[in-house]
């Protein structure tokens, strides 16, 4: 009977593990570049646009952000500048959406980019990693190659 246990929990980490190795993976990545904001904002939206793709929208977070801290308590900013890119590649989007309807949701494509108040010199771009519907991991494969060589075009 204690063989038959030991096999049971033995087989239960064996199938659990590889979930929760994956539920705890990161979403966000980030990457830090020495900089100033505006000309890595710049090489970003080049980088989009070098790429053939409109960018459908620049949303200025650090303004609105700025602009309604003190309503909610806030006496200090936490970005000196921040933008959030927002861009899609059709090519990409065709195939995300014919394999499944609901990956839809992964349009449009976004780059963060932003600077600290108490980091200056200091630039920051982040991506949230899309997933998907189960079987689309190979076109949510081409997003995140689509989006880690636009940072790359504009960091290097």
């Amino acid at each position: 009977m204690l063989r038959f246990s030991a096999l049971l929990t033995t087989l239960y980490i064996l199938l659990v593990f590889p979930v929760t190795s994956l539920a705890t993976e990161d979403p966000i990545v980030t990457i830090k570049v020495d900089g100033e904001f505006h000309d890595v904002s710049q090489n970003i939206r080049m980088a989009i646009t070098g790429k053939g793709i409109n960018i459908a929208h620049i949303l200025p977070a650090s303004d609105m952000l700025s602009r309604t801290g003190r309503d909610y308590g806030y006496q200090n900013n936490t970005y000196a500048d921040a933008r959030i890119y927002e861009f899609c590649s059709a090519a990409i989007s065709h195939k995300l959406s014919r394999h499944h309807p609901d990956n839809i949701v992964l349009c449009p494509f976004t780059i963060s980019v932003y600077s600290l108040v108490k980091e200056p010199g200091k630039v920051y771009l982040s991506y949230r990693k899309p997933t998907g519907r189960p079987g689309s991991e190979e076109i949510v494969n081409e997003v995140i190659e689509l989006i880690t060589s636009i940072i790359e075009d504009a960091t290097w």
